[in-house]
């Protein structure tokens, strides 16, 4: 067998080197096996032309453009292409996934897995997992970041530490940082926001350069698009907010804080406020935003009016409550909530009004009463003046 082999292997030597074609023909259902004595090492069957390799397939790791590809028709399909000098450890399945254009030292342009037409465009970025056609499409530099889904991340070139998961979601993103984008097209406008998080479809679609950013919820928006430390629950839909429990902790540790004293805004700003009772009609529910009052809701509901409360607030010198949010021109906020401690201080201050009033009271009662005991002794005096004066007449009668 060793020397059947032999001949064999010095005959395909010797054709090869004559430059020819080898050509085997198969029969009807023939098969064509390579084997040793008592294993196959692969097969190829006429009848189906399915080629069975029954052992292991190694490939060269591939560090050029012509090693350890296996392509699919003319495009490569899955390789692990590394640059000279750097640690590796790439993996790129799908087609035309990764590139042949990698470059740096250590792990510059080492430790990325593309899944699909993905990181095309790397050069010396590491450490970035992309999933689906066009995720990370444009990343060059960029590092430590996750895209899930159809051209999420497409935009990014040297953002690091996003993270995407959704068709479009933080698509125009090309330097922003630890971005975190859950939901079709969500933060898709971002492009240098920092440390945003938007869950939901199209949650942050708005947010461009803002920074500490929360929206969860559909199209839940922040204030604009430049905001900063803003976290939004839902859209204009929304009309409850469900939790066991209904109040929100933070913090109030007296250690941070500081030029403690005692608040002057009470009872006579709280007075100058005006609740009151409307029915909503959100320009955004309209085309181009003009209402025509066609949509308005038909429950009244109550509280404040923005623009009233600003001038409550500039009218008393006290801007710094902070009781309307204008970041957006075209859509003032309030933060009615902020108005307890003054609601506190109203109460204490009637509380002491009306203890000055019960003490008046007392005072009023208890002069009431000596003016009847004093009524009281006059009576009598009168009376022994009559009997006194009755005796004297008598006497001298």
């Amino acid at each position: 067998m060793k020397k059947s082999s032999f001949i064999i292997f010095s005959l395909l030597l010797n054709l090869s080197s004559l430059a020819q074609n080898i050509t085997n023909t198969l029969g009807t259902n023939g098969l064509f096996t390579i084997k040793d004595g008592s294993n196959n090492y692969l097969t190829l069957s006429q009848s189906t032309g399915q080629v069975n390799i029954l052992n292991t397939l190694r490939l060269e790791n591939t560090t050029s453009s012509a090693l350890g590809i296996i392509f699919k028709g003319t495009d490569r399909f899955l390789h692990n292409y590394q640059a000279s000098g750097t640690n590796g450890w790439n993996t790129f399945l799908g087609i035309n996934a990764g590139n042949f254009t990698l470059s740096g030292s250590g792990t510059q342009a080492s430790y990325n897995t593309g899944i699909g037409y993905s990181l095309y465009s790397l050069t010396t970025g590491y450490e970035n997992i992309a999933i689906g056609f066009n995720s990370l499409g444009s990343n060059t530099t960029g590092h430590f970041n996750t895209a899930v889904g159809v051209q999420s991340l497409f935009s990014n070139t040297d953002g690091f530490q996003n993270t995407a998961v959704g068709l479009n979601s933080l698509y125009t993103n090309t330097l922003g940082v630890s971005n975190t984008a859950v939901g079709f097209s969500s933060l898709f406008s971002c492009t240098f926001g920092i440390l945003n998080t938007a869950i939901g479809h199209n949650a942050g679609s708005t947010i461009t350069t803002g920074q500490g950013l929360v929206c969860i919820g559909d199209n839940s928006q922040p204030s604009t698009s430049s905001a900063i430390n803003e976290f939004t629950l839902g859209n204009f839909s929304i009309t409850y907010l469900r939790c066991m429990q209904t109040n929100i902790t933070s913090l109030s540790d007296a250690r941070d804080k500081k030029n403690i004293k005692d608040l002057s805004l009470g009872l006579n700003l709280l007075m100058k406020l005006k609740p009151r009772q409307f029915n909503w009609d959100i320009r955004e529910w309209y085309e181009n935003n003009v209402s025509d009052g066609s949509k308005m809701q038909e429950t009244p509901t109550a509280g404040f009016i923005a623009q009233e409360l600003d001038a409550v607030q500039t009218n008393e010198k006290a801007e710094w409550l902070n009781l309307v949010l204008k970041n957006n021109p075209e859509k003032w906020e309030a933060t009615p909530g902020k108005l307890l401690p003054i609601i506190v201080k109203a109460i204490q201050e009637l509380k002491m009004e009306n203890d000055e009033l019960k003490s008046e009271l007392e005072d009023i009662k208890s002069v009431k009463e000596e003016i009847t005991r004093l009524k009281q002794l006059v009576s009598q005096l009168k009376a022994k003046e009559e009997n006194v004066e009755n005796v004297t007449f008598l006497g001298t009668k």
